[in-house]
C-alpha cells in the first residue's frame, strides 16, 4: 500500500516537471519571437501600394530644391530681373543646365529630375520679388516660395528674406509660417481657451501664382492672426506736354521711369541727327612728272650746235641759245621768259599735266571755291604752260644718219645713250647736259563743311501729390474679403493673446 502511494507521488511529480518545462519553453519562444514581430514593418500588398518611410528621400529632394534656389538667386542680377510689377521670368531646369548655372539633378533612385517640369519663376511684386522653385523627380513634385529683395543685410543686389513663407504643392512643406518678431508664439485654441502646446503648426499658405482657393485652415492653427498688406499707389498731377526740342549734350541719358514710382516726376527723350557744325581745310595731293637737270658728260661734237640728252633722247639746237628749264615765271602770253621759253597761257586740269622736252608747266594753285554741300568733285588744278622756241628752229632730234667727218672720233655717254655723231668742219669737246623726270607732289587745300552728330532733348514733368503707402492689417487666415480687395499675405503671423 505504501509502495503504491509512493508510485503515485512520483508520477504526479513527473507530470508537474513536464508541464513546467513545457510552459518554460513556450514562454522562452514567445519572449524570443515577440520583439522580432513587433520590430518588423507591415508589408502591404504590392497591388495596394506602399510608402517609403526613409528620411533619405526628403533630404535629397530638399537638397535639390536648395541647389535650384541658390542658382536662381545668383543668376537674377539687376539687369535680368523683371522690371514691371506683375512681370515674371521663368527658367526650366534645362535652361539652367544650358546656362551652366547648375548640373543635372538626380533623385534617390539615381534617376534624372524632369528638366522641363522642374523650373524657377521670379515675379516682381510692389516692393520685392517672389521666387517659385518647382522640382519634379521620378516619385514626387513639390515647390517652395522664396521672398527676395534688396534688404539691409544683403551682400549682393538682392538676397533671400531671412524669414520666408514656404508653400507646398502636392505634399506638405518642411518649414512653418514665420512668427512676427517679439510676439509670443504660444498656440491658443479658440474653441476651448486652453493652451495645447508651444510648437508651431505646419501651415500651407496659398500660392500667389495659381487661382486656387486658399486651403481650409486646420483646426489647430485658429489661434493665430495673419499679417496682410496692401499698397496704395502714389498720386500725381497730369503730365505736362512734351517741351520743344533743344540742343543738349550727347551724354544726356533718357529718363523713362515707372509711372507708379513716387520719384518719377520727369521724363526725357532724345533725338540725334547729323548736322554741319563748322568748316575745315581739306588737303588734296597730286603727283606729276617734272623735267630737271640730273647730270652731264663730255662729248666731241660740232662746234656750231648745242646738244642735250632729254629723257634718254639726244637733241640739238641750231643756235647758240642754251637749253634749260623754265626759271623766270611770267604771265603775259607770247612773252619770252628767258632761255628760249615763251609763255603760252593758263589752263585748269583735273589731273596735273606732265612736262615734255618742249613744254613745261608751273603750278599756280587749285580751285578754292567753298563747297556748300557734300563735295562730290575734286578741285581743279591750274597751271601756266611754257613752250621752248630756242630763238630759231628750237630743238631738233639728232638722228643716226648724221655722219662724223674723217679724222673725228665718237664716244658714248655715261648714261648709256647713243653717242652724238656729227659731220662738220670742226669737232670740239663739249659738255652735254642730261635732263630727266622726277616726281613732285602738288598740294591744294579747299575749305569744306564739317559734319557731326548734334543731340536734342525734350522733357515733360508732373508733380507728386501723395507718395503712397503700404497698409497693414492682422486678420484670420483666408480672409476672403481682404484677399478679394487687393490685400496679400506677408508671411508673418502672431498668436492671439
Amino acid at each position: 500500500m505504501e509502495q503504491e502511494n509512493n508510485s503515485k507521488k512520483n508520477m504526479a511529480l513527473r507530470d508537474f516537471f513536464a508541464k513546467f518545462c513545457a510552459l518554460f519553453l513556450i514562454g522562452f519562444l514567445v519572449a524570443w519571437l515577440l520583439p522580432v514581430y513587433i520590430a518588423s514593418p507591415v508589408i502591404t500588398n504590392a497591388k495596394e501600394g506602399s510608402y517609403d518611410v526613409s528620411p533619405l528621400t526628403s533630404q535629397i529632394f530638399a537638397d535639390n530644391l536648395e541647389r535650384m534656389k541658390e542658382a536662381a538667386i545668383s543668376y537674377y542680377t539687376d539687369e535680368r530681373l523683371p522690371q514691371a510689377v506683375g512681370e515674371s521670368d521663368t527658367m526650366t531646369l534645362s535652361d539652367m543646365i544650358g546656362k551652366k548655372l547648375i548640373v543635372a539633378l538626380v533623385d534617390k533612385n539615381n534617376k534624372a529630375c524632369d528638366v522641363t517640369e522642374s523650373y524657377v519663376k521670379i515675379t516682381k511684386l510692389d516692393n520685392e520679388y517672389l521666387l517659385k522653385v518647382n522640382l519634379k523627380d521620378s516619385e514626387k513634385e513639390d515647390y517652395i516660395l522664396v521672398h527676395l529683395g534688396c534688404y539691409t543685410y544683403c551682400d549682393s543686389y538682392i538676397c533671400e528674406k531671412q524669414e520666408t513663407t514656404i508653400s507646398g504643392g502636392s505634399s506638405k512643406p518642411d518649414e512653418n509660417v514665420p512668427v512676427k518678431d517679439g510676439v509670443d508664439d504660444t498656440v491658443y485654441d479658440d474653441t476651448t481657451g486652453d493652451t495645447p502646446g508651444t510648437s508651431e503648426p505646419d501651415v500651407e499658405l496659398p500660392d500667389p501664382d495659381d487661382g486656387d482657393e486658399p486651403v481650409e485652415v486646420p483646426e489647430k492653427v485658429k489661434g493665430y492672426l495673419y499679417e496682410y498688406q496692401k499698397n496704395q499707389d502714389a498720386s500725381f498731377t497730369s503730365w505736362s506736354s512734351w517741351s520743344d526740342w533743344t540742343k543738349t549734350s550727347c551724354g544726356t541719358a533718357e529718363i523713362n521711369c515707372n509711372d507708379k514710382d513716387p520719384s518719377c516726376v520727369k521724363k526725357l527723350q532724345r533725338f540725334d541727327r547729323k548736322e554741319q557744325i563748322g568748316t575745315y581745310l581739306k588737303k588734296y595731293e597730286k603727283q606729276r612728272q617734272v623735267l630737271t637737270k640730273t647730270g652731264s658728260y663730255q662729248q666731241k661734237s660740232c662746234s656750231k650746235f648745242n646738244y642735250y640728252i632729254i629723257n634718254d633722247t639726244t637733241y640739238a639746237t641750231t643756235t647758240t641759245t642754251t637749253y634749260n628749264v623754265v626759271k623766270n615765271v611770267i604771265t603775259t602770253t607770247g612773252q619770252t621768259s628767258g632761255g628760249g621759253w615763251v609763255y603760252n597761257g593758263r589752263a585748269s586740269y583735273a589731273n596735273p599735266p606732265r612736262d615734255t622736252a618742249t613744254t613745261q608747266y608751273k603750278f599756280v594753285g587749285a580751285d578754292y571755291s567753298y563747297c556748300e554741300d557734300t563735295c562730290t568733285t575734286l578741285p581743279n588744278y591750274y597751271y601756266d604752260s611754257y613752250v621752248y622756241k630756242g630763238g630759231g628752229s628750237g630743238l631738233s632730234t639728232v638722228t643716226s644718219t648724221t655722219t662724223v667727218p674723217a679724222g673725228s672720233s665718237s664716244s658714248t655717254s655715261s648714261s648709256g645713250s647713243s653717242s652724238v655723231s656729227v659731220s662738220c668742219g670742226e669737232v670740239v669737246t663739249k659738255t652735254i647736259p642730261i635732263y630727266d623726270y622726277i616726281t613732285v607732289s602738288e598740294i591744294a587745300t579747299r575749305r569744306e563743311p564739317l559734319y557731326g552728330t548734334v543731340c536734342y532733348q525734350s522733357t515733360k514733368t508732373r508733380k507728386l501729390i501723395d507718395a503712397g503707402k503700404t497698409m497693414t492689417k492682422w486678420s484670420k487666415y483666408n480672409d476672403k474679403e481682404l484677399l478679394n480687395n487687393g490685400w496679400y499675405y506677408t508671411g508673418y503671423k502672431k498668436a492671439i493673446k
